[in-house]
C-alpha cells in the first residue's frame, strides 16, 4: 500500500512546484490553453477505451489468458481512435483554431500525439495495478512531472521565448517519459498480446460491461471539463487560466483521490470473489469521509499559501481552491458509497448519475460565468460534485442495499456550504474566515475520533504484517 501511495503524494509535491513554475514562466492566456490540452486528452482516454479499461480491471480475476484479456480490451478502442484520427485530416486547422485560439495546425497533431501516449499509457498501467507491483506503478507516475519541471527549469532561459508551442511540446515530452517506463516495466506482459488469440464472444462480453461506461465515462469528463470549456467560449483565456491554477493547488485532494482509486475497485471486487461481508463498506465510508473533511478543513486552514507563490495576477486562488477542491474528495467519497453499482453491474446508473450533475453544471456555469468569470466555474462545479455524489450514494442503496447516509450527507453538504460562502465572502473578509477554518478543524478530528483510531490501529497491523516495528515497540525500543 505504501508503495502505491508513494506515487501520487510525491507527484502532488512536484506539482505544487510545477504549477507556479508554469504561471511564472507562461502568460496566463497560455496557461489556459495547456488547461485545455490536458482535458483534451482526458477526452480522448475516456471516450476511446470503450469503457474497456474498466472492464479488464473487473475481468482480471476471472481470465487464465491475461494477454488475451489485455489485447481484447486495448484493441477496440485504439483502433476506433486511429480511424477518427484520419478523418479529422480534413479540420486540423479548424480544431486548432476551435481550442486554442491559434490556426497553426502543428498544435492540433503534438495534441493527438498526446493522446496517443496517454491512451497506450492507461491500458499498461492497469497491468501494474493489477500485479500490485506499487513501486514501478509510483515511479512511473512521479517520472512525468520531474520531466516536466525539468523541461520547464530549460524554457525558463533567455534563450527561449516562452510561446504555447514549447509549454505544449514539455506536456508530450512528460507523457512519453511514463509511456517509456510503462512499456519497459510491463514488456514481459505486453509481449504475449502481441500473439494472444481473441474471442469475438468474450470481445463482446466485455463491451456489454464497458459501452454503458463510454457514455458514463464521458458524461464525467463533461462533469469535469465543462467549467473550462464554458470558461473558454463565454470568458476569457485569462479567467480560464486563473481556474485551472486553482484546479492544480487542490492537489491534495487528487493525492487522496489517486491512491483510494488505485487501491479501491481491485480490492472490493476480490473482496466480492472471496465473500467477504460486504457491509466493511459501511465503516470504509465513515473513515474516507474523516478524511475529506480534515483534508477539506486543512485547505481552508492554509489556502494562505498560494499567495507566496503565485504572483499576483492569480491573488483569487486561495478562494476558489476552496471549491475547486470538493472535486476529487466528493468523487473520492462516491467511490465508496456507490460500490453497489459495480458489485450488481448496474452500470447505467452512473451514467444516470453523471448526467443529473453534468445538467446542473452545464446550467449553473452558463448562469454564473458571464457575470462572474471563474468565480462562478467554481461555484458550479462545486454543487455539481455535491450532486454527483449524493446521486451515486442513492443510487448504490436502491440497486444493492440501504446503508446509512445521513451523516455523510451533512458534512458534505456543510463543507460545499462553506467553501462557496468562503469564496463570495472572504475577499472582504479573509482573517475572520480563516479562523473559521481554524477553528473547525479540532471540532472535526474529535467528531471522527473514533474513525481515526480504528484506522490507526489498521495501519499498526499493516506495519506489522509487513515485518516493520510498530510505533508503539518503537518507542519501547528507544526508552529501553
Amino acid at each position: 500500500m505504501m508503495a502505491f501511495a508513494f506515487g501520487p503524494i510525491a507527484t502532488a509535491g512536484l506539482g505544487l512546484l510545477t504549477v507556479p513554475v508554469i504561471a511564472w514562466i507562461f502568460p496566463p492566456a497560455d496557461v489556459g490553453r495547456l488547461n485545455i490540452v490536458q482535458i483534451s486528452v482526458s477526452f480522448g482516454v475516456l471516450l476511446f477505451n470503450l469503457g474497456l479499461d474498466q472492464a479488464y480491471v473487473r475481468e482480471y480475476h476471472e481470465w487464465t489468458d491475461r494477454g488475451a484479456l489485455l489485447k481484447s480490451c486495448f484493441a477496440p478502442g485504439f483502433a476506433v481512435l486511429l480511424l477518427v484520427i484520419g478523418a479529422s485530416l480534413p479540420y486540423d486547422d479548424r480544431i486548432s483554431m476551435w481550442l486554442f485560439g491559434l490556426g497553426h495546425v502543428a498544435y492540433y497533431w503534438i495534441l493527438i500525439a498526446c493522446v496517443i501516449a496517454n491512451f497506450i499509457s492507461r491500458f499498461l498501467s492497469l497491468i501494474l495495478r493489477m500485479q500490485d507491483r506499487g513501486m514501478a506503478f509510483s515511479m512511473s507516475q512521479v517520472m512525468p512531472k520531474i520531466v516536466l519541471l525539468l523541461t520547464l527549469v530549460v524554457l525558463a532561459s533567455p534563450l527561449f521565448s516562452k510561446t504555447f508551442a514549447e509549454l505544449e511540446i514539455a506536456y508530450l515530452m512528460s507523457l512519453l517519459s511514463v509511456l517509456t517506463l510503462y512499456t519497459w516495466n510491463t514488456r514481459r506482459d505486453w509481449s504475449p498480446a502481441l500473439s494472444a488469440s481473441v474471442s469475438r464472444t468474450k470481445v463482446r462480453g466485455l463491451l456489454s460491461y464497458g459501452v454503458p461506461l463510454i457514455f458514463a465515462g464521458v458524461a464525467y469528463w463533461g462533469l469535469d471539463a465543462t467549467s473550462s470549456l464554458v470558461l473558454r467560449s463565454m470568458s476569457t483565456l485569462s479567467e480560464l487560466a486563473v481556474y485551472s491554477v486553482s484546479v492544480s493547488f487542490a492537489g491534495v485532494g487528487v493525492v487522496f483521490q489517486t491512491i483510494f482509486t488505485v487501491l479501491w475497485a481491485p480490492l472490493v471486487y476480490k473482496w466480492v470473489a472471496h465473500g467477504v461481508d460486504m457491509r466493511r463498506v459501511d465503516h470504509v465510508a465513515q473513515q474516507a469521509l474523516a478524511v475529506v473533511c480534515v483534508l477539506w478543513v486543512l485547505c481552508g486552514t492554509f489556502s494562505w499559501v498560494a499567495d507566496l507563490i503565485l504572483p499576483a495576477r492569480y491573488v483569487q486562488v486561495k478562494y476558489f481552491m476552496l471549491c475547486c477542491i470538493g472535486q476529487p474528495l466528493l468523487y473520492t467519497l462516491s467511490e465508496v458509497t456507490c460500490v453497489g453499482i459495480g458489485i450488481s453491474r448496474r452500470s447505467m446508473f452512473s451514467l444516470w448519475a453523471t448526467l443529473s450533475a453534468l445538467i446542473v453544471n452545464v446550467g449553473i456555469s452558463t448562469w454564473l460565468v458571464p457575470t462572474r468569470g471563474a468565480s462562478g466555474a467554481v461555484i458550479a462545479n462545486a454543487l455539481a460534485f455535491l450532486v454527483f455524489f449524493v446521486a451515486r450514494t442513492e443510487a448504490s442503496a436502491h440497486v444493492w442495499r440501504p446503508f446509512p447516509r445521513a451523516r455523510l450527507y451533512a458534512f458534505v453538504v456543510t463543507a460545499v456550504a462553506m467553501s462557496i460562502a468562503t469564496l463570495i465572502f472572504g475577499p472582504e473578509l479573509p482573517v475572520p474566515f480563516g479562523f473559521i477554518w481554524l477553528a473547525i478543524l479540532p471540532l472535526v478530528v474529535w467528531q471522527f475520533r473514533a474513525e481515526w483510531l480504528d484506522m490507526y490501529r489498521k495501519f499498526q497491523a499493516a506495519m506489522s504484517a509487513d515485518g516493520l516495528p510498530s510505533l508503539a515497540g518503537r518507542g519501547r525500543n528507544v526508552r529501553t
